[in-house]
């Protein structure tokens, strides 16, 4: 017979190995929304309908065991001209002054039901909450206050699991964005839960020195990122993009993305610094979806695998299978135009390759170098035969960013492209046949943040038994791809940014 004692001490043993057990991880979720917003509806109406949506995604979040949901940026309302988005804004209480619960003070926040929303969402499903809003401040007197005497900022908040707000950020680099004022201060943007250390940051930023900076803080667990990311062929495509930033960092990123494909923009997922993709749906159909993965926290190598992804519309919710399947071949607006249905033709961009060096690919297997002002790289490759064109391209100096925007970059990438004019590489389809057994991808760069990438046909991300990547100590930097079977890949690429050469931030 069993004593009562024996059976106290080993409830005590499998209590603590319980605990023990679960320190080593924490359980994320990303929801990639497909924004609702009509011309013919108020702003309270597309509010309501909108967070609706999140409050079903995060009950089914927290089924599914998860300590943090992230979402997109400008899920709740769409960007707007400044009269127009003034309807949607809220004053966000500073929440390093006072205690802020929303969803215990309904009284005082029931003109500000974005706010007591995401609190009471948080505190219902006991997870914390990291939500997109815009942030009204008043600011008469200030010199720099705008005409209409608030300033609009594009913000993040976090709840924690009881509701209580613990942090607002406000974004510090604008994309356009003419309804917003910029930050008025470089922001410290990290916030403590029960089960870790995080920092988050909005799109844009993720161009910018300060996210990578801060992002490899050995306290920081993982960064929380809210975007409505503009796709780019062929190294800014948004989970491409996202893992190699995960990678080059050596941090976990959870990216919660829209999904409005004909805005280009798809694509969300949680990435960990040394395995990448942990999950991650691309595939631009105008359907929500809501990403879930374990993360092994800092310290922690791996942890055993548990992911899901989980379709949602009005009509219900339901287990996601076959993703990217309704990537399409061609998406470039250079050949295709604006998209005329916004929740199904799926757009995106090219980089602006205008003084990249080229040097085509031309036989089955074999090296190809260039050089471009200083960096020089080259591709090691074979294949069971070329049945497209593959290029080398290689850049160092000053990006030119949608005519806007500039900053300093040196890349080193292979890609599947197409000729136009006489641009020989001009428009990356997002499909391909050519079939590639190995392949050495090598570069110079004075970047000390160098972004690695390896995609194949239908835009899906490689997995990383199939390829590594090493930042040496003369900062030489490489990728290695090897695969016994053959994977057709579209793009291999290395992006350094040198961010101590970027000219200043100018919205």
């Amino acid at each position: 017979m069993v004593s009562k004692f024996t059976l106290t001490s080993l409830a005590t043993i499998l209590l603590v190995l319980s605990a023990e057990a679960d320190s080593s991880f924490f359980t994320g979720a990303v929801y990639e929304h497909a924004r609702y917003y009509s011309k013919n509806e108020s702003a309270r109406e597309i509010v309501e309908i909108n967070l609706d949506c999140y409050r079903k995604a995060t009950e089914l979040a927290s089924s599914k065991g998860a300590d943090i949901i992230v979402f997109p940026e400008y899920g709740i309302f769409p960007p707007l001209e400044r009269a127009e988005v003034k309807k949607f804004l809220e004053t966000i209480p500073d929440p390093k002054k006072d205690r802020v619960n929303p969803c215990e003070d309904g009284e005082a926040y029931s003109q500000r039901i974005i706010l007591h929303t995401l609190s009471c969402i948080a505190k219902n499903n006991s997870i914390v909450v990291v939500a997109n809003m815009g942030d009204l401040q008043k600011c008469e007197g200030d010199p720099d206050c705008p005409e209409d005497g608030d300033f609009h900022f594009n913000a993040n908040v976090a709840f924690d699991r009881d509701g209580t707000l613990l942090m607002k950020y406000h974004k510090e680099h604008l994309f356009y964005e003419f309804g917003m004022d910029l930050a008025r201060a470089q922001q410290n943007s990290t916030f403590e839960t029960d089960f870790g250390t995080f920092a988050t940051y909005i799109c844009f930023d993720i161009d910018f020195g300060r996210m990578s900076e801060v992002g490899q803080w050995p306290t920081v667990d993982a960064v929380l990122f809210s975007t409505m990311f503009v796709d780019q062929a062929p190294q800014m495509i948004s989970v491409q993009f996202w893992e190699s930033w995960a990678l080059a960092n050596n941090k976990t990123l959870l990216a919660a993305n829209i999904q409005i494909p004909g805005f280009l923009a798809v694509g969300s997922g949680i990435f960990h610094g040394e395995e990448g993709a942990l999950a991650y749906t691309f595939n631009p159909d105008g359907i929500s979806k809501l990403v879930v993965a374990r993360v092994p926290k800092r310290d922690f190598e791996s942890v055993a695998p548990y992911t899901s992804i989980t379709a949602s519309t009005a009509d219900g919710q339901w287990e996601w299978k076959d993703d990217g399947k309704d990537v399409p071949e061609v998406c470039s607006r250079t050949l295709l135009n604006d998209s005329t249905v916004i929740t199904r033709d799926y757009r995106c961009m090219e980089e602006n390759m205008t003084d990249y060096t080229f040097v085509k690919l031309t036989e089955p297997k074999g090296r190809v170098d260039a050089c471009n002002n200083g960096v020089c790289c080259f591709v090691d490759y074979e294949t069971d035969g070329l049945t497209e064109d593959y290029y080398l391209g290689v850049f160092n100096g000053t990006y030119n960013h949608f005519g806007r925007y500039n900053w300093c970059e040196e890349d080193c990438v292979m890609a599947r492209c197409d000729s136009l004019g006489d641009r020989p590489c001009a428009t990356f389809p997002m499909k391909s046949e050519t079939v590639f057994r190995h392949l050495h991808l090598k570069g110079n760069f004075t970047s000390k943040v160098v972004y690695p990438s390896v995609t194949e046909s239908g835009m899906r991300l490689v997995p990383r038994s199939d390829w590594h990547h090493h930042t040496h100590d003369n900062l030489l930097s490489d990728i290695h791809f090897d695969s016994e079977s053959g994977r057709k890949l579209l793009v291999a690429g290395l992006k350094g940014r040198c961010y101590d050469k970027d000219p200043p931030y100018r919205r």
